[in-house]
């Protein structure tokens, strides 16, 4: 009765120890993980930071102006007319061709009847 008992509870000491060696190989790959994840997040945070300076750099209005200065004959822009700003519900909604049921040729119109676009 003894040795089975004994045999017992050095059966269950090495399955814990293995269950404890699992969790704790378990925890580590875990934290691996957290940690590439993290090197990742701080990887993008500072080519979003490097993006955000080149895209500051190129709005600068001193550039921009050198830029419409030596294009302008190719754009030909023209400065804002306050007139040109408008609502959204002011524009018309776009066309939009339909094709006719049981027909082989389009008809346009507008989708709605509504002149609001949604």
């Amino acid at each position: 009765m003894v040795r089975t008992l004994n045999i017992v509870f050095i059966l269950a000491v090495v399955i814990g120890a293995a269950t404890v060696y699992d969790l704790k190989l378990a925890a580590t790959k875990s934290a691996e993980r957290v940690a590439e994840l993290q090197r990742e997040i701080d990887e993008e945070r500072t080519a979003i930071r490097h993006l955000k300076a080149e895209w500051s750099l190129l709005n600068q209005p001193d550039r921009l102006q050198s830029l419409v200065g030596r294009y302008n004959d190719f754009l030909q822009l023209e400065p804002l007319d306050v007139k040109q700003i408008v609502m959204p519900e002011d524009i018309p909604a776009r066309p939009v061709m339909l094709e006719p049921i049981g027909g082989t040729g389009q008809m346009g119109g507008y989708a709605g009847s509504s002149a609001v676009v949604r």
